[in-house]
């Protein structure tokens, strides 16, 4: 058989060809799938804070939007610090009700907020959702429960670090609790699909690292060294461009455990914030972590 150059050529283009259309295709798949991939919203509850013996009122807040989003006043303590929580972006905040019941062990009380399309709350899950969950809770919190920024700590898990940072660049607050947060949305998917530029197809950002940077509050920064859904290095980045004072606290157990409860010292970190957050006192932002 005689090699046929010209042929040969056309083969490899074929298959050149065939190749980048499917790379194209697995792009564009990635593209149109990652609101689905990033939010795993539940509408049904594993509880609410009364099954842990926890006083609660169920709380609906209005958006910019018009959207109404669900969230739990959990009280703490008479003259107790203000936690507001913000949850991943998996199930809903009875996903989170292990950590409710360790902040009410801190005396605090906390304010949670589902996102859209999480839980009790209207409309869809987005990005910019997120973002207006957390104002409406802030608003709440501030304007109709009365309390004073500089006694409201910021606390957000997973994602949750994320919309927490955007809101603390925005707000000035107590502190700043950072648990298992990732850098962006662009830089998990560059580790999770290595084969696509994967960043690149990203119109979620959740860019913790532009937020945290334009915070002017104490970060509190943790994470679990054994976490296998976001990589510790994300939180030791976020920690870097934390603002000071700061401090950085390894967690035991894993991303979606409570065993990070259980971390040695960790009560005693929390503590100075909490106390100092307090409704009692003005925190003048300098107490040591």
């Amino acid at each position: 058989m005689t090699f046929d150059p010209a042929n040969a050529s056309s083969i490899v283009k074929a298959v050149l060809t065939a190749a980048g259309a499917a790379y194209a295709v697995y792009g564009i798949r990635l593209f149109l799938r990652q609101n689905a991939i990033v939010f795993k919203a539940s509408r049904t509850f594993s509880g609410d804070p009364g099954s842990l013996g926890l006083e609660f009122d169920d709380i609906f807040l209005e958006t910019a939007r018009g959207t109404l989003v669900h969230g739990w006043w959990i009280p703490g303590q008479p003259g107790s610090s203000l936690v507001l929580f913000f949850s991943g972006s998996i199930g809903n905040l009875g996903s989170e009700l292990e950590t409710f019941a360790f902040l009410a062990s801190l005396g605090a009380t906390v304010m949670a907020i589902d996102y859209p399309g999480f839980g009790k709350s209207g409309g869809r899950p987005s990005e910019a959702g997120c973002y207006r969950s957390a104002e409406a809770a802030w608003d709440f919190v501030v304007r109709v429960k009365g309390v004073r920024p500089q006694n409201i700590i910021l606390f957000g898990r997973s994602v949750g670090v994320a919309v927490a940072a955007w809101l603390g660049a925005r707000y000035p607050c107590a502190g700043l609790i950072c648990h298992s947060g990732l850098t962006s949305i662009p830089d998990v998917a560059a580790e999770r699909y290595r084969f696509v530029p994967a960043r690149w197809f990203c119109y979620i950002r959740f860019d913790t690292l532009r937020s945290i940077a334009a915070c002017r509050s104490p970060a509190l920064v943790m994470h679990s060294p054994s976490d296998r859904v976001i990589a510790v290095r994300h939180s030791i980045r976020i920690f870097e461009k934390a603002p000071s004072p700061k401090r950085f606290i390894p967690l035991i157990g894993d991303h979606y455990s409570n065993e990070w409860q259980a971390t040695p010292g960790l009560r005693d970190a929390l503590q100075p914030m909490l106390e100092c957050s307090s409704n009692n006192v003005i925190c003048d932002q300098g107490y040591a972590l």
